[in-house]
């Protein structure tokens, strides 16, 4: 392949997606104007396809995808030059995003100076967005940095306590010509994260028919793709019927622990307002 030669740096940011565009707006507006260029790869199919699920003990039908990406994508952002989507099915998240990268640079025909890798549901006060690019160029020993995020529980009014995984995470491919993925957007061995700022993640903010849907789907490809297997009552009693005192809140029926209960939380209203202009 011969690459266009560019004399300008360029950032690109690109997204998966199956479900979830509650928050895709919000998350694509807040970095949509530090980047050249984004690219949304949505999917159709989850990574494991099946007819049926076994839910609370019984084996039920699997429900269809009941949201529409791409014409929710058509509906927001046209055929706009600086954001571009595509379907785009894989069969496990492992290497996914480093394969998607790979699919846009046989696209596009160069590389960019950047990658940033975004989930739809991680979203940045915009300001920050700046900040993180400038760590990575400070910091020329490490090929990548990302940051921790503030995980919302249901609303902006709770959040779950502190832990350290690991949101957006942009990436140097000159500092690292064979980087690769886990399950997210980083890897195991590339955990380097800010010093001073964090993202916003509204995975669990998502509306009552999404989240079923998540839940189900995660019973079907856990096992299949090496990862923790969920807990079966985690949507009914954790989340559906969630009350303040709930407690053991992690969806992985091993670790309910690591989330004793959701804390109180008050959002900066500079953000909620940000959020409030972005929504669809």
């Amino acid at each position: 392949m011969v690459m266009k030669k560019r004399t300008d740096p360029k950032r690109w940011a690109i997204y998966r997606i199956h479900y979830g565009t509650d928050f895709l707006k919000q998350s694509i507006d807040s970095i949509k104007h530090y980047v050249d260029k984004v690219f949304v790869l949505y999917s159709l199919k989850p990574w494991v396809v099946k007819d049926t699920v076994n839910y609370l003990g019984q084996e039920i039908p699997m429900p269809p995808l009941h949201e529409d990406v791409q014409q929710f994508l058509y509906d927001n952002y046209g055929h706009r030059q600086r954001v571009e989507y595509f379907q785009a099915e894989v069969s496990t998240p492992l290497n996914q995003f480093r394969h998607y990268y790979d699919v846009c640079v046989k696209l596009m025909k160069y590389e960019p100076d950047t990658v940033l890798f975004m989930e739809p549901d991680m979203v940045f006060y915009r300001p920050a967005v700046e900040t993180l690019y400038r760590e990575l160029e400070y910091r020329t020993d490490i090929p990548c940095i990302g940051t921790t995020q503030i995980e919302l529980w249901k609303n902006e009014e709770y959040r779950v306590p502190q832990r350290d995984r690991i949101g957006p995470m942009i990436w140097k491919p000159s500092r690292d010509r064979n980087f690769k993925t886990h399950f997210g957007t980083w890897h195991p061995d590339r955990k380097y994260v800010s010093s001073t700022i964090q993202n916003y993640n509204f995975g669990f903010c998502l509306n009552a028919q999404t989240m079923f849907y998540k839940h189900l789907t995660a019973i079907n490809f856990s096992a299949a793709i090496g990862d923790s297997i969920p807990s079966q009552e985690w949507y009914r009693d954790k989340w559906l019927n969630w009350t303040p005192l709930t407690e053991d809140l992690e969806i992985s029926a091993n670790y309910k622990h690591t989330i004793p209960k959701a804390v109180p939380y008050e959002m900066d209203p500079v953000v909620i307002e940000q959020m409030r202009n972005s929504a669809p």
